[in-house]
């Protein structure tokens, strides 16, 4: 007798999802690797790991619980759910809607078109059933037909929306954020370890064949993120028991060498499925209500889930497929090959949130912004080239949430949801770091070869745009400062810029791409 088959894709790792079915009768299950997205970018390998071992683990307990389970190989994702409708003469294929343009893009066309030679229902990856908390609906309606959005304004709504950390329609503890209270430096404190996963023979397995693929970044060795619901809610449960009291006070600090501090680094594991959102945001409640977080962590925490995470998925499809091509600093320097190869990094700061990337395809939030992506606004490397590496490099970045966060964010290349550049210069990353002692440039000198190139480029920066940036009331008052300097210093400054621009971008990696593949 012909059922339904169930398609689910890498990302769609939880069963509470409308696209797996609640009892075996219901229908099969396809389970499909896309060889052309793999393929798409030189993925780090760690992160390849990461979806085939999770993926592999999700289709053999779904196959214990009595589920009639293919896991299929194929060119694309459409090729496999095709193959699989033909065998098992499915008689419509039930889904999500795909996190990424592209994917989205062949899915729905597939509907429409009646490609798969059955009905497709696509179900919306938001709201009930979905990835995330809001539907995309529910966000464009929110954002109206407003020409610019701010996501401390939709977190306001969300809270208001949600009822998290409300009293009687105000925040609790009086403020809407405490960020101004989670800028602590570490001066001594020690983080616990992150939980380490253990390879099992599956995932063993998954490794040896990834470790000898060709064209791909990164190595396998020493892979521990979780790859199975139980190991996420392990890591949740630690991260909650030891972390989160102190995640607020330093979640903006950076330690040579600490690639995890305190964050929770769950999103590996939320990306995928194997947690949710609501996960996440009733273990932070409950650990606040039970009094063993404090107020400052649990709502630094709510802000990034609740606020960011659901406001840059919401705006990935509201500027979409635009996006891509924001470049509103008409920024043309390639990707500093340094990105690729963390060793020839010369900052202090830069090669230790590289050499992370690289060790464990993963760096915190401010490594990212304040560091990886300062630096690459600061250079002027061309948008998309950013970008194409934060998501093949972080086992956590898919093109939803890194593209708006690389061009939106931290390049502020697109301008409809950020109001001022993220761009600092060597005294912000030394005021939140223990980089700048022992790196070989002086983060106290803003001209010569060993001045710290963020001083220069932040200033060669300032001074490129300055039609455009004195008009920012947050900004604009720091040219003050640069006009009270002699022409010969402010000269010093800038060829200063232009040697580091040029150290930096020299002998570019040509990396092959091709975003909508699979």
């Amino acid at each position: 007798m012909s059922r339904p088959a169930f398609f689910v894709g890498p990302w769609d790792l939880d069963r509470r999802l409308a696209c797996v079915p609640d009892h075996p009768d219901q229908g099969t299950v396809v389970l499909v690797e896309s060889i052309s997205k793999s393929k798409a970018l030189p993925f780090h390998r760690k992160k390849l790991v990461l979806i085939r071992s999770a993926l592999s683990h999700f289709a053999a307990e779904l196959e214990a619980d009595g589920f009639t389970v293919e896991q299929v190989r194929a060119r694309s994702f459409l090729d496999g759910i095709q193959a699989h409708v033909k065998r098992y003469g499915s008689t419509k294929v039930v889904a999500l809607r795909p996190r990424e343009w592209g994917l989205d893009s062949a899915l729905s066309e597939a509907a429409s078109t009646g490609a798969l030679g059955v009905p497709l229902e696509l179900h919306d990856d938001g709201g009930p059933g979905g990835h995330f908390l809001l539907t995309r609906d529910e966000f464009s309606d929110w954002a109206g037909d407003k020409a610019q959005l701010r996501m401390d304004v939709f977190y306001r709504w969300m809270r208001r929306r949600s009822g998290i950390l409300m009293e009687s329609n105000k925040p609790v503890g009086g403020k809407w954020s405490f960020d101004k209270a989670n800028r602590k430096s570490v001066k001594g404190e020690q983080p616990p370890p992150l939980p380490h996963f253990d390879p099992d023979a599956i995932t063993q397995r998954i490794m040896a064949e990834v470790a000898v693929w060709d064209g791909y970044w990164g190595s396998v060795e020493g892979f521990g993120w979780p790859v199975t619901r139980a190991q996420a809610v392990e890591a949740l449960q630690g991260f909650i028991e030891e972390r989160l009291c102190r995640f607020g006070d330093f979640q903006d600090a950076m330690v040579e060498g600490q690639s995890f501090l305190w964050h929770a680094c769950l999103s590996p594991a939320l990306n995928i499925g194997l947690l949710s959102p609501q996960d996440l945001l009733h273990a932070v409640i409950e650990a606040h209500e039970s009094g063993r977080a404090p107020l400052n962590a649990v709502e630094g925490f709510v802000r990034q889930v609740l606020g960011w995470r659901e406001f840059m998925r919401g705006m990935y499809w509201r500027r979409m497929p635009e996006l891509r091509a924001a470049n509103a600093w008409q920024a043309d320097q390639p990707l500093p090959p340094m990105f690729w190869q963390p060793d020839q990094a010369q900052e202090a700061c830069v090669r230790d949130a590289l050499s992370s990337v690289r060790d464990h395809g993963y760096a915190h939030h401010i490594q990212r912004l304040m560091v990886l992506g300062n630096l690459g606004l600061l250079l002027g490397v061309r948008p998309i080239e950013l970008s194409h590496w934060f998501w093949a490099a972080f086992v956590d970045a898919y093109e939803w949430v890194e593209l708006p966060n690389v061009h939106g964010m931290a390049l502020a290349a697109d301008t409809t949801f950020t109001t001022k550049p993220y761009a600092a210069s060597g005294a912000y990353i030394n005021r939140m770091s223990n980089h700048c002692r022992g790196c070989r440039f002086s983060v106290r000198k803003r001209a010569g070869a060993d001045a710290c190139p963020f001083n220069a480029l932040f200033w060669d920066f300032m001074v490129r745009h300055r039609e455009r940036i004195s008009k920012n009331p947050r900004m604009g008052v720091l040219y003050r400062s640069w006009d009270r300097w002699s022409e010969a210093e402010q000269a010093d400054i800038r060829a200063t810029a232009s040697a580091h621009r040029a150290r930096l971008t020299a002998h570019a990696i040509a990396v092959e791409v091709h975003d909508d593949d699979g």
